[in-house]
Parts: C-alpha cells; sequence; structure tokens
C-alpha cells in the first residue's frame, strides 16, 4: 500500500525523514476474521431454538442499546419480531459458501423499515446524459488520457479527523454529516496550520432547499451538492459552536428566521446547475475563501478513473450511495446490492484497496451510523475495475436522487452506485498543503 503524490508531499514537509510511507487500511484482516468468529459464535447461540432467537437474547440487546419495551406490550412483540428475522437473515447469509461479507446483529437490528430509511437522506442530482458525455470527455482530456491509473491502494484514514465517526441519529442527514466530515479532512490536507471543524447541524438547520433536491432540506434529505455550494457562500460554523442534535431545529445565525433562510433560499443554485459537471469557482469575497475553500467539484457520472484518481489526488469526497441492504453489515467486502440500484444515502468515499488475503479489490467507506456499526464505523465496498463493469438502471429517481421535476430514469455504475454521484471541496487554490505538525 502507499500514498498518493499529495500525501507524499505532506509527509516529506511535515516528515523530511519518512520517504516512503505505508498507508495501512482502517481494520487489520486479522481483526475482520476475528470479528467473523465473534459473529458465527454469537449467532449459533441466537439460532439456537427451531423457532428463532430467544427472549433471552432479546433481553441482552435491550441492555446493550437501551431499549425499554415492556415485556408483553405490541411494541415488545413487534421489535422482537424484527430482531427475531433480522438475526434469522443474518445466519442464512452468514452460512453461504463463498461469501465475501459477515452480516450480525447491531443497533438497527430492531428497527422498522421506515425507521431504517430515515439513516439514508442523499439524492443527488442527475445529470442529462449528453451534458455528462461531453463532461467525461473534457474530463479525461484535462486529466492526459494517456496517464496510468494510480496503485492499487491509497487510504485517507490516516488522518486525524478520519478517527471520529459520526452518528446521525433519526435524522435524514446523511448529507450535512458526510459534507462536513469531507470538508474536515480536506482542511486538514490543504491547511493543517489552522486546525477548525465544520459544523453538520448548521447546515441541518440553515440550508435552504427550495427545489426540494434530494427531499425538503434539513432532517429530511438534500444533496452534497447543495452543502458545499452553501458552504462556499455563506461559511458554516464549527461543530462546538453549532453541536450536532440530530433535529432539524431552527437556524442558529443572528436573525435567521424564516425569513432570513427564505432570502438564503433566492440564491440557491437551480436543478441544471447542481447537476452540471465540473469545477464550481468562489466568487469574490465568498466566506468560504476564510477558511480556504476555493470551490467545489462534480466528478463525471460513473466514471471509474475520476473516482479513483480524484480521491488519489485530491482527498476524500461524498458519494451517493444504495444502502437499503446496509444495515446488517458486520464486516468484510460487501457485494450485496443489486445491479439497478436507486442511491439514496450520502457517505465518505475515503479510498480504495486490495485484500491481501482475497486479493479482492474494495473501496473504503467512512458511513454515518456511528463507531458500533460495520468496521468501525467503516465498510468495504466491492470495487470492479472500469467504468462498465457493474451497471445498471435507477428507475425510481424519486426515491433516492432527484430534485422536482427530475429524469425519470439514469444510469449508475458500481457496487451499490458507488460512481454514480461524486462529489468533493476545493481546498488546492493554487498551493501546496501547508507544512505543520505530522499528520501520520
Amino acid at each position: 500500500q502507499g500514498f498518493s503524490p499529495l500525501q507524499r508531499v505532506i509527509a516529506t514537509l511535515i516528515s523530511p525523514e519518512i520517504e516512503q510511507p505505508v498507508a495501512q487500511h482502517i481494520i487489520p484482516s486479522s481483526m475482520v476474521a476475528g470479528q467473523c468468529l465473534l459473529a458465527t459464535a454469537a449467532f449459533h447461540a441466537l439460532v439456537s431454538k427451531p423457532e428463532g432467537p430467544d427472549h433471552g437474547a432479546f433481553h441482552a440487546f435491550m441492555r446493550q442499546h437501551g431499549r425499554e419495551y415492556a415485556p408483553g406490550s405490541d411494541e415488545y412483540h413487534e421489535r422482537f419480531a424484527l430482531f427475531s428475522r433480522r438475526a434469522a437473515e443474518a445466519e442464512a447469509h452468514n452460512a453461504q459458501p463463498g461469501r465475501l461479507w459477515t452480516a450480525g446483529i447491531n443497533w438497527l437490528s430492531d428497527r422498522t423499515d421506515a425507521e431504517l430509511m430515515q439513516l439514508h437522506g442523499w439524492r443527488g442530482a442527475a445529470a442529462p446524459a449528453a451534458e455528462a458525455g461531453r463532461a467525461y470527455s473534457l474530463y479525461l482530456n484535462q486529466l492526459g488520457q494517456g496517464r496510468p491509473l494510480p496503485e492499487e491502494s491509497m487510504n485517507w484514514t490516516m488522518l486525524p479527523a478520519a478517527k471520529q465517526i459520526k452518528d446521525q441519529g433519526e435524522c435524514s442527514s446523511c448529507w450535512a454529516v458526510s459534507s462536513a466530515k469531507t470538508l474536515e479532512l480536506h482542511h486538514q490536507i490543504y491547511r493543517p496550520k489552522h486546525p477548525r471543524t465544520f459544523s453538520a447541524q448548521e447546515l441541518v438547520s440553515c440550508m435552504p432547499n427550495p427545489h426540494k433536491c434530494g427531499g425538503k432540506g434539513g432532517c429530511e434529505g438534500a444533496t452534497a451538492e447543495l452543502a458545499f455550494d452553501w458552504v462556499m457562500k455563506h461559511g458554516l460554523a464549527q461543530e462546538d459552536e453549532v453541536p450536532y442534535k440530530g433535529v432539524t431545529g431552527t437556524c442558529p445565525r443572528s436573525g435567521a428566521g424564516s425569513g432570513a433562510t427564505a432570502q438564503l433560499g433566492r440564491h440557491s443554485p437551480s436543478p441544471e446547475d447542481l447537476s452540471r459537471l465540473g469545477v464550481r469557482e468562489a466568487p469574490v469575497g465568498a466566506p468560504g475563501l476564510d477558511f480556504g475553500m476555493c470551490g467545489w467539484e462534480r466528478l463525471p457520472s460513473n466514471s471509474y478513473a475520476a473516482v479513483l484518481r480524484a480521491v488519489y489526488e485530491h482527498g476524500p469526497m461524498v458519494v451517493a450511495v444504495s444502502a437499503e441492504a446496509w444495515h446488517p453489515y458486520q464486516g468484510g467486502i460487501f457485494d450485496g446490492c443489486p445491479r439497478d440500484a436507486i442511491p439514496n444515502h450520502g457517505v465518505v468515499l475515503m479510498g480504495y484497496g486490495k485484500d491481501p488475503d482475497s486479493g479482492t479489490l474494495f473501496w473504503d467507506i467512512q458511513n454515518s451510523w456511528g463507531p458500533s456499526w460495520g468496521e468501525g464505523g467503516h465498510m468495504r465496498v466491492l470495487r470492479h475495475e472500469g467504468d462498465g463493469e457493474r451497471c445498471g438502471v435507477d428507475r425510481h429517481p424519486e426515491k433516492g436522487i432527484a430534485c422536482e421535476g427530475g429524469p425519470k430514469e439514469v444510469k449508475v455504475c458500481g457496487m451499490c452506485a458507488v460512481l454514480f454521484d461524486a462529489v468533493l471541496p476545493r481546498f488546492q487554490c493554487g498551493i501546496l498543503p501547508e507544512p505543520s505538525t505530522p499528520l501520520l
């Protein structure tokens, strides 16, 4: 495993004696194997009776996760039935030969389908096919079509900001949490002398969404395109100034009642502008420039080369994914999404790699469901080399990706549609990263 040229610049600036640092994946394979063994033992204990998990296992689950269902109540029976079904489904999955990932019991195992949908809340902007094709050709020309793709493994999880895994709670704010985390990561890469965080809650409470791109805004969904554009033009408080509460609430900005929010909404980008591919540069005097954000970029849709090169050369990004099947994930390389996936969740793409034991390629994803989910809050998603290796059609964009009046169907590529909509902030501004204290 290795570093990108940008990471090598940072490492050289902060530690000249380090010439060839080695990046390690956040979860060693031995730990994943241990998790698999523990999960198998746990499920054999849970599903030891023909009728499914016993009530003792459910009571242990309730104690672990702070549930207070009254035994014998309708809610208790409903939650127990959900828990039993999820345990049986996970056991059946784990019994499959040749599987790449392990299912498990976690804090989501007694949630209803409606409650699980609240963990999503991303609906990216879909570009018309003709425009996407033109933009992709231009992008390839700018990159230099003949350049080789980056090495097979690289990850930004060594950044200190990557260690804190957020939990969005029962608010469809993945778009805000993933955008705020990506801003923090890029700020740490490019301006390490001036550490700061970014408030997901201020995005949830203040950012308008007049065109209903990705939902109605706040805890009812939005997009990273909207988030980055708003932060660039209006700035963003730090996490300790506006801590995360997991509710839409009211905007804490001075004088920011409904009238102020409506005024900001008049300057919101149109759906057409959001779907346009390429870089948006910050206007002169934009508040985002104060902390180094000079723009944001939407990558060509469904381009493996563009996503791979961008995370390698620039840093983490927010991607739209289909997450309906993610809830029981405990570890391994996830390959459980259908081709015709519906992107409905925003996550941070941290890097990519190759499993040392199986040789299977993967993307490294940081989720917003807390550190107890998956591999320490992360997930490895199966990576297919090339643009057309795994593509399908999302025939229900209104359920996941569309602004009002958007296209009726869109092409989606990559496992769980990971290549469909990728967005990142731009902090380079024509200069090298600042030298500072060690990041590694």
